[in-house]
């Protein structure tokens, strides 16, 4: 009965993987069997905290819920949908999650009805504080609720009572807070949301808000987002966004502070782009020294973690002749960054290579430099990205730098050769890596 003492329980019946659409179920289930017999099993795990289900379509989903329930530690549960179950499934019964993760639903009208179960979640229990969400069902958008308002003074009716009778409310003792009832509301630290817009009630609860990742290019009108949390005061730590809008340039000119921000974009646009023409096209003419100077410049002091990619300065990395480098190098505590780096001019990308590793040393607290290779023309650059990873492993470190290199396919990391002096070390990267660990969470 050692797994009765489990923390993480991972939940499968490979419905999907058979030949026919529930062989994977029918392996664990006997004759007869009702599927209520889960509920003793899957409650037995008593000390679990974190749940990953792979929910297919034919799963006995309320059993499993309801076996969940049961279970009085579990707060963290990350769904991922092959298929739309038959069943019923309701998250409502689940009493103290904390992190919620809803990935690859398909279907729209069974995605609006886990929207809806959320929004309930989050205005009648107080204890969910990391949501994501990803969807492909085209054309929704999330139900996010508002801020529970405080109970009316008390005060009788003047249309129930004489004039003389109405109590002042300003006169009134004011209520304790222990006596005050408001209606729960979970204090939302971290909103992940891919696939969908949002549809804002007054007062959204984003008041507690540190982490966001939110995509603009496929829905435009995500871009409001910044604007509301600019009205409410709301500092963010942490940003991931596809683009940067003209409001979320202003938002980030609003405070000082952040930590973290990464522009990623899709992987398929990354292999070959015109750097100017992209820079408007997917940031409405935002200037790209504005953004250097009053952006990154504004929050140069807290920045640990920078994601540039297509954002990254064009020039030859040298900090004496180029401004976004010297506005990058303000950034003392950086510790992460990621940018392009483009080799369609081969007269001068080795020159390049090496100032961008002379200036990647000049950050003292810099963990991991990570570069994707990119070209302005339409074309195979295998070759390059071979001479250019070769050149990393034979350049010499001038110190003992601690800082690896991450290049997608390959990791470099510094490494004291045979003769003494101090270099990068290719190794292979090890595809893998669950749900969890790209949201960060720790299960």
């Amino acid at each position: 009965m050692v797994f009765r003492y489990a923390r993480v329980l991972r939940i499968r019946f490979g419905s999907n993987s058979g030949a026919s659409n529930n062989a994977g179920w029918k392996q664990i289930k006997m004759p007869g069997m009702s599927d209520s017999f889960l509920v003793p099993i899957l409650s037995a795990f008593q000390l679990v905290k974190s749940a990953e289900w792979m929910v297919e379509s034919p799963d006995p989903c309320p059993q499993i819920i309801d076996a969940l329930s049961t279970l009085p530690g579990l707060t963290t549960l990350i769904l991922h949908f092959n298929g739309s179950p038959f069943h019923d499934f309701s998250l409502i019964k689940l009493d103290y999650l904390q992190q919620l993760s809803i990935s690859n639903t398909k279907d729209a009208r069974f995605t609006e009805d886990l929207f809806t179960q959320i929004s309930q979640y989050m205005e009648t229990k107080a204890t969910l504080t990391h949501i994501s969400i990803e969807t492909t069902a085209p054309g929704l958008r999330f139900p996010f609720p508002a801020q529970p308002r405080p109970p009316a003074p008390a005060s009788i009716e003047a249309a129930d009572a004489p004039p003389d009778s109405v109590i002042d409310a300003a006169a009134a003792p004011a209520a304790s807070p222990l006596t005050q009832q408001t209606t729960p509301s979970s204090p939302i630290q971290f909103l992940r949301i891919h696939g969908c817009g949002f549809r804002f009630k007054s007062r959204p609860q984003l008041s507690t808000l540190t982490t966001l990742e939110i995509y603009h290019n496929q829905i435009p009108t995500n871009a409001s987002i910044w604007t509301i949390l600019q009205s409410a005061n709301v500092k963010l730590k942490r940003i991931v966004v596809d683009s940067v809008p003209l409001p979320l340039i202003a938002y980030l000119k609003s405070y000082a502070g952040l930590e973290k921000l990464a522009i990623s974009v899709p992987a398929a646009s990354r292999n070959h782009h015109n750097h100017e023409w992209e820079w408007e096209h997917m940031n409405g003419h935002v200037d790209r020294s504005d953004f250097y100077e009053k952006v990154i410049g504004r929050h140069h002091d807290t920045l640990e973690s920078l994601s540039l990619y297509k954002f990254s300065p064009v020039g030859d990395w040298d900090a004496q002749m180029d401004a976004d480098v010297e506005t990058l190098l303000r950034c003392s505590r950086l510790s992460t960054l990621s940018i392009d780096f483009d080799v369609s001019d081969l007269s001068k990308v080795s020159m390049r290579l090496s100032n961008l590793l002379s200036t990647a040393l000049q950050f003292d607290d810099l963990r991991l430099l990570a570069i994707n290779w990119v070209t302005t023309q339409n074309k195979d650059i295998s070759l390059e990205r071979w001479g250019l990873e070769r050149n990393i492993v034979e350049y010499h470190i001038p110190r003992q730098a601690v800082f690896k290199i991450s290049t997608g396919l390959n990791l470099f990391e510094p490494k004291v050769k045979g003769d003494g002096k101090r270099r990068w070390q290719q190794v292979t990267i090890k595809a893998g890596g669950d749900i969890a660990m790209g949201l960060g969470w720790v299960l």
